[in-house]
Formats: C-alpha cells, structure tokens, sequence
C-alpha cells in the first residue's frame, strides 16, 4: 500500500512538472478588408512605378507562448489585381511580364522561424521574426527568408503582419517591363502590410 501510494505522489509530481504546451493559435487574412495591401516599388531611370493590390488571402498560425516553436504562415496574392495606377500598364504588366492567365498568384509559405526578438506575444505586444518559406511566383518556386513584424492587438484576437523584402525578376524568369522608353529595375521592393483575425485554437 505505501509502495503504492508512493508511486502516486510520484506521478502526480511529475504531471505537475511537466511543460503544458498551448496549441497554436489561427488567424485568417480575408482579402479587400480594409489597411490590407501588398505592394511593390520598381524605379526607372525617370519614374518610380507603384503597383498596389488589397486581393490577399491566407493564415498564420502561431504558439503566442512560444514564437521559437513555429509560425506557419501563408499569404496568397491575386496578381491581376495589381493596380499601378494606369490601366495600360496594367494590361502590358499582367499580358506580358506577370502572364496571370498562367499564373494567377504568388505565394509565400513560410514553415519555420529562423531567429526571433523575443519568445512570447502578449496583448498589444510586437515581435520581430525572420521567417523561412517557398515563395512561388510565375511558375517558379525559392526558398527565401523573409523579415517579418507581428504586432497583436491588445484584445488578442487580431494579428498585424508587415514586412518588406525584394524579388529579383530573373529569379523568377520575368522579363523586365519596358514602358515606352523606361525600362524599371531588376529588383522590385515588395511591402506586405495584412491584418489577420484569430480563428482560435487549432485543435
């Protein structure tokens, strides 16, 4: 019987020792909703071109007690959406360099955090991570790793994601777009600025 009740305490102690592990936390990124936009930045020799679309899609799933033990996210952008501004370019942007008919999105799906500035996220809290996924875009897939701002709203139930990286067109093999005589750089700078909105826990 002592034996026995040994043997209990035992357990019990060690249940009580034991990490408790949160199940991750999923929002949902729900495209046109409004302060949601991705963008990208190109300069020419005398014209910097903006193009600019809310049509993203995705989710991120987080442990808000533990950032190191991984951040799934994935943010899927409509590209014929893309607006620059001018309706021509455009159309030229979409027919002849992005080809949407044949590849509709781009894609980044992150599955692992490469470093982090803090471990947990409280309410009203941000943390910085740098995060490491395929990104898909024009039939062609990488591997990137991307900086990334998540910010949570005080009430917990929203997450703020920003971050901004560049694509090298010939990564992906796009043809540099030429408008009239300006032809925009090689590198475009993308801004990713999304608001995504807890789902609750993942089960």
């Amino acid at each position: 019987m002592r034996n026995t009740q040994r043997a209990t305490l035992l357990l019990g102690l060690l249940l009580a020792a034991a990490p408790v592990w949160a199940a991750p936390t999923l929002y949902s990124i729900v495209p046109g909703e409004d302060g949601n936009q991705v963008s990208f930045l190109s300069k020419a020799p005398m014209e910097t071109v903006e193009g600019k679309t809310d049509q993203a899609t995705g989710s991120v799933s987080v442990d808000l007690e533990d950032l190191r033990a991984g951040c799934r996210v994935e943010v899927r952008v409509d590209l014929a959406s893309i607006d620059t501004g001018i309706g021509k370019r455009n159309q030229h942007m979409r027919e002849n360099h992005l080809e949407t008919d044949k590849y509709p999105h781009a894609v980044f799906t992150a599955d692992s955090v490469v470093a982090t500035s803090g471990a947990a996220l409280a309410p009203g809290a941000s943390a910085t991570l740098t995060l490491a996924g395929d990104f898909a875009l024009h039939g062609v897939t990488r591997r990137i790793e991307v900086p990334v701002t998540v910010t949570r709203s005080a009430d917990g139930r929203a997450l703020g994601v920003a971050s901004t990286f560049d694509v090298k067109l010939a990564d992906y093999e796009i043809s540099r777009p030429k408008f009239l005589i300006m032809k925009l750089d090689e590198v475009q700078h993308v801004t990713v600025a999304l608001t995504a909105h807890s789902r609750g826990q993942e089960g």
